[in-house]
C-alpha cells in the first residue's frame, strides 16, 4: 500500500520541505545535464574532427580517431550515471513524501531504499570503468605541450564511502521492511 501526499496537506516541517525542494531542484538539474550530454553525444559525429584538432593544440601526441570513440563512450557512461542519479532522486523524493504524510514505514519505502542502494552501487561501478577509460584517453593523448595550461588527473578507484553508503541503504531498507511488518502486526491486534 502506497501513501501519497495530497495537495493542501503538505507538512509544515521545514526539513521535509527543504529536502523536497532540494530534490525537485536536483531532478531538474539532472534532466538538464542528461539533455546537455545527450546533445553533445549526438553532435559528436559532426564535431569530432574539430575536437581532435583542439586536442592536438594541447597534447604532444596527435590524437588518433579512436580518441573520439573513447570520448563518446565516456559521455555515454556519464548519461548512465545521470540516469541512475535521477532514479535515486525520484525514489528519495517519494520517501520524503511518505514521511510527510506520516507513513514512512511501508514496504514500498524499503523497496525504494533498496533501489537507491542498487543505483548507488551501479554508479560506483560505472564511475570506476569510466575513470579507467578516461585514464586510457589521457595516456593515449600523452603529455601536455610546453606552455599550455592544462592539468587533469583521474583516480580510477572504488570509493569506500560509496560502498558504505550502499550497505547503509540496504540495511535501512531492511529496517523499513521490519517497521512495516511491526506496523501490520500492530494493526492486526487492534
Amino acid at each position: 500500500m502506497e501513501y501519497n501526499v495530497k495537495p493542501g496537506t503538505e507538512p509544515n516541517d521545514l526539513v521535509l520541505k527543504s529536502a523536497r525542494g532540494i530534490l525537485i531542484l536536483s531532478k531538474w538539474l539532472s534532466l538538464f545535464a542528461i539533455a546537455a550530454v545527450t546533445l553533445g553525444l549526438a553532435t559528436l559525429p559532426f564535431t569530432y574532427q574539430a575536437g581532435l584538432a583542439e586536442l592536438s593544440k594541447v597534447f604532444v601526441n596527435p590524437p588518433a580517431p579512436e580518441a573520439a570513440g573513447l570520448i563518446a563512450l565516456i559521455m555515454a557512461m556519464g548519461i548512465v550515471i545521470l540516469l541512475l542519479t535521477l532514479f535515486a532522486i525520484n525514489r528519495l523524493r517519494r520517501i520524503v513524501d511518505s514521511v510527510g504524510a506520516g507513513n514512512p514505514f511501508t514496504r514500498i519505502n524499503g523497496t525504494r531504499l533498496r533501489g537507491i542502494g542498487i543505483a548507488a552501487l551501479a554508479i560506483q561501478i560505472v564511475t570506476f570503468f569510466g575513470s579507467l577509460l578516461g585514464d586510457g584517453l589521457l595516456t593515449m593523448l600523452g603529455d601536455v605541450k610546453p606552455g599550455v595550461d592544462f592539468a587533469m588527473s583521474i583516480d580510477a578507484s572504488i570509493s569506500l564511502s560509496g560502498i558504505l553508503l550502499v550497505l547503509l541503504l540496504i540495511i535501512l531498507a531492511r529496517v523499513f521492511d521490519r517497521g512495516a511488518e511491526m506496523r501490520e502486526e500492530l494493526e492486526g491486534t487492534i
